[in-house]
């Protein structure tokens, strides 16, 4: 199948990694990297969370969340920079497109007051190898980049840009972000597991046309066939029945529109933790969407090991799942990408084999 774009390059920044590559390794292996961080809890315990233990712990919120992404972006610009270069070594024109999603707010918090200080310092690091490329963003968390990615691939379609650069970032790595999650009921503890586990991320993926790989000596890792994003029923602040809800399963319904009949998918990555709620819709719209599956239904849910991935959560998916088919571990030659916002938004990109 033809997808709608191709990913050629992939960056990250976890707590269990310092690029991609190690951040897809060591997920595999299954071992957590959850840990007491160097945070108090309101009640004066300790907080169980997943950080980048390399980072300055003086250095928390936004500020903290730049960092991440901006050594995530240095993966992607080292690879890109490299291709973007003639035989005389000059650096050769790209017409770029940015699609990012940032954190949504805390509740009392207004989008305007969200990623001031992240927005005004990735904007200087794609400064520095991507000139000054049009920026999509999305204030959504989890979902926020489903909602925004299919504008971007239209244009990479029309040819309207040479490449589409999309990622995230998130960390809980704040003291504010510890007390929000501690009011509304949500922080992990050995009391309260059905509750987030802090976590930090930062992800990024360069997508392109098949003919921007051919002309820049680059390998696809794995091709976008279709994206999808609904408005959901529930959040994780009011107490809606998860198993009446239906939106990451018309998620799925359309994510997989696009297969023949005969085609299947056959694992997904999530990006549900362990609070319940989210648990119980997936399962619930597993069910509804049981013959659009084939064996062996693998779900693989990251953020059981590192901690919450926020708006990074489909950007790590897509990382995730170019590590996949580049090393011939992905169970079948296609999957999906699933992530929900705490504010409801659910969205979902199907990926497959390059």
């Amino acid at each position: 199948m033809k997808g709608q774009g191709s990913v050629f390059a992939v960056g990250a920044r976890t707590p269990i990694g310092l690029n991609a590559e190690q951040t897809a390794l060591m997920l595999r292996t299954g071992l957590p990297a959850l840990t007491a961080a160097p945070l108090v809890a309101p009640d004066g315990g300790s907080v169980t969370m997943a950080y980048d233990s390399t980072q300055d712990p003086y250095t928390v919120g936004e500020e903290r969340a730049a960092i991440l992404a901006d050594q995530a972006l240095r993966e992607i610009a080292t690879v890109v920079g490299a291709a973007l270069k003639d035989a005389r070594g000059a650096p050769k024109p790209l017409k770029l497109r940015v699609a990012l999603a940032f954190p949504e707010p805390r509740p009392g918090q207004q989008r305007s007051e969200i990623g001031r200080v992240l927005a005004m310092r990735l904007r200087a690091s794609l400064r520095q190898t991507f000139g000054d490329p049009d920026v999509d963003l999305s204030t959504s968390g989890s979902a926020g980049l489903a909602s925004i990615l299919p504008d971007a691939l239209t244009s990479l379609a029309m040819r309207e840009v040479d490449a589409v650069l999309v990622g995230g970032v998130h960390s809980d790595f704040d003291p504010m972000q510890i007390t929000a999650l501690d009011v509304a009921g949500r922080l992990f503890s050995a009391e309260r597991i059905d509750a987030v586990i802090p976590g930090e991320c930062a992800a990024f993926a360069l997508i392109a046309r098949e003919d921007f790989g051919a002309s820049h000596g680059l390998r696809p890792l794995c091709r976008i066939h279709a994206v999808a994003s609904e408005a959901g029923e529930i959040s994780a602040y009011d107490d809606t029945s998860a198993f009446d809800a239906t939106a990451l399963a018309t998620v799925i319904r359309q994510s997989t529109s696009v297969l023949p009949d005969e085609m299947k998918v056959g694992w997904a990555i999530s990006d549900h933790g362990f609070e319940h709620y989210r648990v119980r819709e997936l399962y619930a719209a597993l069910t509804r969407t049981n013959t659009l599956w084939c064996p062996p239904i693998a779900i693989d849910a990251p953020a059981q090991r590192i901690g919450q991935l926020g708006a990074a959560a489909l950007p790590l998916g897509l990382v995730l799942a170019s590590d996949m088919f580049k090393r011939g571990y992905a169970p079948t030659p296609m999957g999906l990408l699933l992530a929900g916002s705490d504010g409801g938004e659910r969205g979902g990109i199907l990926v497959g084999a390059p």
